[in-house]
């Protein structure tokens, strides 16, 4: 039986008054899902007006009350925490788990955080945690198996891999993550076999293309490389980093289908700097100079300390337009940025010498010399 039809049963002298309440109830239990205190204090008006004249009210109100609360505990919400901090975040879910020690979700999450913070020892002990309550989520296996890998310590993180696929041996979450560390590793013929496993469960799988051309252009097919690439593009239209990819490998080759390549990349993240710096090195290699200058300046209103887009705009007011003063502002920018930038130092040298100051030149030649045969 429903809360209201059980409010609408009681005994009551006025049938209206537990009918109003009864619809009272029931708005409450329903607002719960999205936001239970400030729905809670509108209604308190009419809650009042039950008390005040229904002499018999007041006992369906409490009720009304009760209820409300009761079913918002047991149906607490999900929170968005986006905008809270790891620190809030890690709290929140300490009063979480201190109220449900058995919900293994929880630990996962917090684990999580913990792992994105860098605080490895926390983060395995929570992904421990998890598979210690639930041992058939596999998740939980393969984020330990992140953490392991995280640590160095592969032989592990492969172990946890191994037990999820004993809980899931159709788990493609599991197969790819093999393959994702044995990449790495670059242990090409493990990557590959477990690619072929993703393949024969779900062949429409744009992740397992994309690290099969990975490990194609890592093992010197760039043919296959780019095939798998596009073939991962072709199942996932907004897929960044086969985008990416295929424009670094047709810029290698002074293509000019690396511009279209990264221009899609920067519109699929219009945040990724590298994709930019790569675009900004072929036009600057193409003597585009102005673009190449639009695309350094788009890097550096992201990055601000990026160091070789700070050094290459010294370069072109160096090389193209004989602005020495700037070229020699940038350079020290860059310096500042990476003071192991010994291509900065020598170029700033150089510009010295246009300026005029031979000491100041010399010193740098020679801070470039020595970090270069370091």
């Amino acid at each position: 039986m429903s809360v209201s039809k059980k409010v609408v049963s009681l005994q009551t002298e006025n049938r209206d008054v537990a009918q109003l309440v009864a619809y009272f109830v029931r708005d409450e239990v329903v607002a719960c899902s999205s936001q239970v205190i400030p729905t809670f204090f509108v209604n308190i008006p009419l809650y009042f007006f039950c008390v005040m004249n229904k002499r018999n009210s007041l006992v369906l109100v409490l009720f009304a009350v009760f209820v409300t609360f009761f079913s918002c505990t047991k149906n607490e919400p999900l929170q968005d925490i986006s905008s809270l901090s790891n620190e809030e975040k890690i709290q929140l879910y300490d009063a979480k788990i201190k109220k449900d020690s058995k919900n293994a979700e929880l630990y996962y999450e917090r684990g999580k955080i913990f792992y994105e913070m860098g605080n490895t020892k926390e983060a395995l002990f929570n992904s421990q945690k998890a598979i210690e309550l639930n041992k058939k989520e596999v998740k939980y296996y393969i984020f330990e198996a992140d953490v392991f890998f995280s640590r160095g310590e592969t032989t592990l993180a492969f172990n946890a891999l191994q037990e999820a696929v004993k809980v899931d041996s159709k788990s493609v979450e599991a197969y790819l993550k093999i393959a994702e560390i044995s990449l790495d590793l670059q242990d090409y013929k493990r990557c590959l076999e477990n690619i072929k496993r993703v393949l024969e469960l779900d062949k429409v799988n744009a992740q397992a293309y994309f690290m099969r051309g990975w490990t194609m252009k890592e093992t010197g097919d760039t043919n296959a490389a780019v095939r798998d690439y596009k073939k991962a593009i072709e199942l996932k239209s907004d897929y960044e980093q086969p985008f990416e990819e295929l424009g670094l490998l047709y810029a290698e080759k002074g293509d000019g289908l690396a511009v279209d390549y990264l221009k899609s990349t920067i519109k699929i993240n219009p945040k990724n700097v590298h994709a930019m710096y790569a675009l900004a090195m072929f036009y600057q290699e193409h003597e585009a100079i102005q673009q190449a200058l639009d695309m350094y300046e788009r890097i550096l209103e992201i990055k601000p300390d990026y160091a070789d887009a700070i050094h290459n705009v010294g370069w072109i007011n160096y090389q193209y337009k004989k602005d020495y003063t700037t070229a020699l502002d940038c350079f020290t920018k860059a310096i500042k940025a990476d003071s192991t930038f010994y291509q900065a130092w020598y170029n700033r040298g150089m510009t010295y010498e246009k300026l005029g100051k031979a000491v100041e030149a010399e010193s740098d030649f020679e801070k470039a010399a020595g970090l270069r045969i370091n």
